[in-house]
């Protein structure tokens, strides 16, 4: 499966707007299919975005799947460089004019520097 960052953002949003802590089995984002989901959930828990209850392997510890609850601190911060759409669609035309893939530490490095611009003018 290949890595959505659009994906990302709107489950980010998802945890960020759920009105309480409790687990959610499937997230349900419009447009995108549940095993999509899911390897999302797993994603963002492996970049500490997510806190989740992991279901492992009973052979190893092998990830199987994860039960989430809400974002990380890490999670929080990570939201709030990419809320706005005009900053979230600079970061991926610039990615695009600079031939970069979209790549969660691309998409980081990127919003970062378009926030220090505003800062600093």
């Amino acid at each position: 499966m290949k890595r959505d960052m659009d994906l990302v953002r709107k489950l980010l949003f998802y945890f960020e707007e759920k009105p309480d802590s409790g687990h959610v089995k499937v997230p349900s984002i419009d447009g995108y299919e549940e095993p999509l989901i899911k390897y999302h959930c797993n994603l963002l828990y492996d970049a500490g975005l997510l806190n989740c209850e992991p279901i492992k392997s009973s052979t190893s510890d092998r990830v199987i799947s994860v039960v989430p609850f809400d974002l990380t601190w890490a999670g929080h911060e990570f939201l709030d460089k990419v809320r706005a759409d005009t900053t979230w669609n600079r970061i991926k035309t610039l990615a695009q004019e600079m031939s970069l893939s979209l790549s969660f530490n691309i998409v980081n490095e990127l919003a970062q520097r378009l926030a220090l611009s505003e800062i600093t003018g």
